[in-house]
């Protein structure tokens, strides 16, 4: 079977293939970037300051199905985003909040830990909530939800734990058990779970169809909000 992380890889390509060849206008992509960095600058109020060394390049629209950072040489960094991110502003704002959480450690070839992915959707639901008054609950996939619970969990005490933990230790999905149980004072079991391989606790990998149908139904549950907002404003 072919799996979706493969796939990507040629789709990211395919993307920044495309990019090279003609003339394209780019101000979407400039208003991406220019959105990205404000989004960057309250991620690292909460979290801890992201390593400047690393350029962010403008984000790219691509046919993936769902949004990555690429690491690139010369310490270089390119978040892609899915097509959805052109049609909505909050799914745009979506994405480019849970890569951002993504790219203020950024190490080549790390696997991300349930903490670093629950993290990131944990901001991404608050950001858009924030910006766009839609509230998100679900990603509608269960390792990510499971992975957005466990680190509810560990925010609840102290919206500044990983600020804190960052000072120990920068790279998020190198904190270790040991630390989180130290420094954020929660029990083992949390620790050692958020600790965990999220690649290997998604195994099997999820297949291509599956993917396409994970974005669409968090896409469909933005616009879903927003029509219930228009709904009630317009009945009152």
């Amino acid at each position: 079977m072919v799996t979706i992380d493969f796939m990507e890889s040629l789709l990211l390509m395919a993307s920044e293939a495309e990019s090279l060849v003609g003339w394209k206008d780019r101000s979407f992509e400039r208003t991406l970037k220019q959105q990205l960095l404000k989004i960057l600058e309250e991620a690292e109020l909460l979290f801890g300051p992201r390593d400047r060394s690393y350029e962010m390049l403008e984000p790219r629209i691509s046919e993936s199905f769902y949004a990555t950072p690429a690491i690139y040489p010369f310490r270089k960094i390119r978040i892609f985003l899915t097509k959805e991110a052109r049609l909505a502003p909050y799914y745009a704002t979506y994405e480019l909040a849970h890569e951002a959480v993504h790219v203020l450690s950024p190490v080549y070839m790390l696997r991300p830990t349930l903490l670093e992915e629950g993290l990131a959707t944990y901001f991404s639901f608050k950001y858009v909530k924030r910006i766009h008054d839609i509230q998100y609950e679900t990603t509608g996939d269960r390792h990510y939800d499971s992975a957005f619970r466990a680190v509810s969990r560990l925010m609840s005490e102290n919206e500044f734990v990983i600020k804190e933990l960052r000072t120990r230790q920068p790279v998020i999905s190198r904190i270790d058990v040991k630390l989180l149980v130290e420094v954020a004072g929660i029990d083992l079991d949390l620790a050692r779970f958020l600790c965990g391989d999220f690649l290997n606790y998604r195994q099997p990998p999820i297949p291509w169809t599956a993917g396409a149908t994970q974005t669409a139904r968090l896409f469909a549950r933005g616009v879903q909000s927003l029509w219930d907002q228009w709904s009630s404003e317009t009945k009152s």
